[in-house]
């Protein structure tokens, strides 16, 4: 039997000479299964107003960048080439309620509007890292 746990996980640790218990694994497995787990991709622009990226989980959040650094809107400016997404609080064009990109079940969807929002611009390359 353990008699002392991890620091952030609280799985239990073993010294030499303790009891190994099934239901001490079982604890630990089950506790790793639920922890979060971050996934990263590539997609390249369509150039459509609206996409669908289907990561296979709902997000807890999603952070996508260009493949050249540019990252939200210079002050006084009102252009997204990216940002960060949590549920229930969508990536939006600064001072206003236009969405440039938001959580579904499945992954996210983003937004192209030329003039503004650029994270579905035609040919370009986004990052992503989503947290499940």
């Amino acid at each position: 039997m353990s008699s002392q746990k991890t620091e952030h996980y609280q799985l239990h640790k073993w010294e030499p000479g303790d009891d190994f218990l099934r239901e001490e694994f079982n604890e630990n497995f089950t506790k790793l299964d639920a922890s979060a787990r971050m996934t990263v991709g590539a997609y390249t622009g369509d150039g459509a107003s609206s996409r669908v990226i289907d990561l296979g989980f709902a997000p807890r959040a999603v952070f996508v960048i260009t493949d050249g650094g540019m990252l939200g809107s210079a002050p006084g400016t009102y252009h997204v080439e990216g940002g960060l997404a949590l549920p229930g609080h969508p990536l939006k064009l600064q001072g206003s309620a236009t969405q440039v990109m938001e959580l579904t079940g499945t992954g996210f969807t983003i937004h192209h509007w030329e003039a503004y929002i650029s994270v579905n611009t035609q040919g370009a390359v986004f990052y992503y890292w989503a947290l499940q």
